[in-house]
């Protein structure tokens, strides 16, 4: 097996949804709080709000398997739609629990716009994945480096891992050149224009209202 073969073989595994998301999430929490004046230091609550949320992230799939009887690994390795709706389930879970957290506590609005922005996409990624094979992978890639990006400028570099993302779902078999390209496109349109909708119009208005 060459290098590049290799590379491409752990890249998706590297760069799982499951740490993307998670990881993107921890990044905008933390930029989200670096800009406000917080003299009592929420970021640790903000964390622990995370983490909770990211632990009842994994109730579907616990259900799931005592349901059906299954083993963890069964339920979880694979490309078919039962797995991508457990891991839509998982994400959404995540995006309401951090959604109600910040509104309740005020702790900003870049937060909940970004889980608004991956549950939107999340909703039909699991719709259209039970009938088309649409790469998870790519989505879960472009939706919070994109909106990191969108931010805050200076979070660019991230946006190479969805670059790659996109051949490498083709390079390794696991989807057409048209279900990678098409999970892109879907993850793009959706978090630009719920980041024009739902924080930087409201970000505009604010900052005009204190002119």
């Amino acid at each position: 097996m060459s290098l590049l073969s290799t590379a491409m073989a752990y890249y998706p595994y590297v760069f799982h949804p499951a740490v993307l998301v998670g990881g993107g999430l921890l990044l905008l929490i933390r930029h989200e709080w670096r800009r406000q004046d917080d003299p009592n230091g929420t970021l640790a609550r903000r964390v622990g709000a995370f983490l909770v949320a990211g632990a009842a992230s994994l109730l579907p799939t616990a259900a799931y398997v005592v349901i059906s009887g299954k083993g963890p690994m069964q339920v979880t390795q694979g490309n078919t739609w039962q797995v991508d709706a457990l891991v839509a389930s998982g994400v959404l879970v995540v995006c309401v629990s951090l959604w109600y957290c910040w509104t309740r506590f005020d702790w900003g609005t870049l937060v909940p716009g970004g889980v608004l922005a991956l549950a939107a996409v999340t909703i039909p990624y699991a719709a259209v994945s039970s009938v088309w094979n649409v790469s998870g992978h790519v989505i879960f890639a472009v939706t919070p480096t994109l909106y990191l990006t969108l931010t805050d400028a200076r979070f660019w570099p991230l946006l190479a891992v969805p670059a790659v993302m996109v051949p490498n779902r083709v390079y390794v078999e696991a989807h057409t050149p048209l279900q990678a390209v098409c999970g892109a496109l879907l993850a793009a349109s959706v978090v630009t224009a719920v980041y024009a909708l739902r924080v930087k119009r409201p970000l505009a208005g604010a900052s005009g209202a204190s002119e």
